[in-house]
């Protein structure tokens, strides 16, 4: 399942092409977290053109916040012009559009967040996101019309995800491993970090390598061993040494 997420759209314009977007290629879900605007206005039915009836298949949903929007997805992204190239804000980094399609084979229910066409998403939006996703466009001038943005992602996904293999789904984790592993990546964050922020950067970062490698059920089966073995060792050396002292 694909759902295209659109945080706080203020156009009515940019709805009715998003709209039409979504009938061109398909999407199972347009998730509406607050929209600004009346959805079912004529205008925008006008700019959906031969897509309005998409409208009233059942597809289109009102949200109120961007949790409500995310349950029941396995993998969600994100998107941005605003991205760190100086590495040091682990929120703001970024992966193309051709890795996330490629880390997104690997799931049965996806999400593509995006923000308003004034401001785009806020920090706290962006967190919770899996990954962050950037378009590749001009340096110089990088930020795209939202629904220009939907077109090019939604044009990317169907080419990419209609052709899939069945090798594409051999031994890849569940999306419920790949939670249980997150569990366990906070747990030990929380044992080793020094503070509140560095906590979550431990987290993220760790969290996003995963979610960016193409792992196997094995592999992440491992992992969740050695980081549950590597916690409990942890703890019981701490308690050793308080009995000691």
């Amino acid at each position: 399942m694909i759902r295209v997420v659109v945080v706080g759209i203020e156009g009515e314009i940019n709805l009715g092409f998003i709209v039409r977007l979504c009938k061109n290629f398909n999407v199972d879900e347009l998730a509406l977290v607050k929209p600004q605007v009346d959805v079912w206005s004529d205008k925008v039915k006008e700019f959906a053109a031969n897509g309005f009836d998409y409208l009233y298949s059942g597809r289109v949903k009102i949200y109120e916040d961007l949790d409500e929007a995310l349950k029941g997805v396995g993998f969600s992204a994100c998107t941005s012009a605003v991205v760190s190239t100086e590495g040091g804000d682990v929120l703001r980094k970024a992966i193309e559009l051709e890795k996330f399609i490629q880390i997104a084979k690997n799931y049965s229910n996806i999400a593509i967040v995006f923000g308003r066409e004034s401001t785009g998403l806020t920090r706290d939006e962006i967190a919770k996101c899996d990954v962050l996703v950037h378009i590749a466009s001009n340096p110089e001038y990088p930020t795209l019309n939202l629904s220009h943005a939907v077109a090019i992602v939604l044009y990317e996904l169907y080419k990419k995800l209609k052709s899939e293999s069945l090798i594409d789904r051999i031994d890849k984790p569940t999306e419920d491993m790949l939670r249980i592993a997150e569990k366990y990546i906070d747990e030990l964050a929380k044992i080793v970090a020094s503070d509140e922020r560095q906590y979550e950067a431990f987290s993220r970062s760790f969290k996003h390598m995963i979610r960016k490698a193409d792992i196997s059920k094995t592999e992440i089966g491992f992992l969740i061993t050695f980081i549950r073995r590597l916690i409990n060792n942890i703890i019981r050396c701490r308690q050793g040494q308080q009995n000691a002292s």
